[in-house]
């Protein structure tokens, strides 16, 4: 099963408050996720997340007093094969693309936070769960980033004008992540999943 996230913004290496920059990406992704699970045959997970999931393997995780329905589980035996497409500022081989870190924290923030330590302190507590596309990122059997100059962000402003000019760091980039969804292992939960 295949679908894409998309991401227009800021995907820092080394932000002072890191907790609150993986938030702020995580809840990006949340919306496009919770929109997935209401088709088919995403729906099917629902019965597996709270609030009072109706089957076995459960797989929302409480952290933080928040509870985060992850897409792909190692209950549902669910891998996932992350193809990402990040168009960024620089100039393809300047060396402070700086491409590792930047993917560091975007697989941070495609997983659920593993303690209290790694939300944010603006995280949103009163919306219901937070859908996450990883449990973890042990889940991500393959990986493929490809970078390009991204040459108009003008297409993502809402005013049709130039974004104001940030600190390198800071500079928005875009991504489009392919999702390949595969089954570990066969099971009856994760049958609608093997087409």
């Amino acid at each position: 099963m295949k679908f894409k996230l998309l991401y227009f913004g800021e995907l820092r290496t080394n932000p002072k408050k890191r907790a609150q920059h993986v938030t702020d990406i995580r809840m990006h992704f949340h919306h496009q996720l919770k929109k997935l699970v209401e088709h088919s045959p995403w729906n099917n997970l629902q019965k597996y997340m709270m609030p009072n999931p109706t089957k076995s393997p459960v797989s929302t995780k409480r952290v933080g007093g928040v509870d985060f329905n992850p897409i792909i589980t190692p209950n549902l035996k669910l891998i996932a094969e992350l193809d990402i497409q990040l168009l960024h500022p620089e100039i393809v081989g300047v060396a402070r693309a700086d491409i590792d870190n930047r993917i560091k924290t975007l697989l941070d923030a495609l997983r659920c936070p593993q303690n209290d330590h790694e939300i944010g302190e603006n995280q949103p507590k009163n919306i219901g769960p937070v859908y996450t596309l990883l449990d973890d990122d042990h889940l991500v059997t393959k990986l493929s980033v490809n970078t390009s100059h991204f040459l108009s962000p003008i297409m993502f402003d809402k005013c049709g004008e130039a974004p104001e000019p940030t600190t390198s760091e800071e500079e928005r980039l875009f991504l489009m992540i392919d999702v390949n969804v595969r089954v570990g292992e066969g099971t009856l939960e994760n049958l609608p999943f093997m087409v």
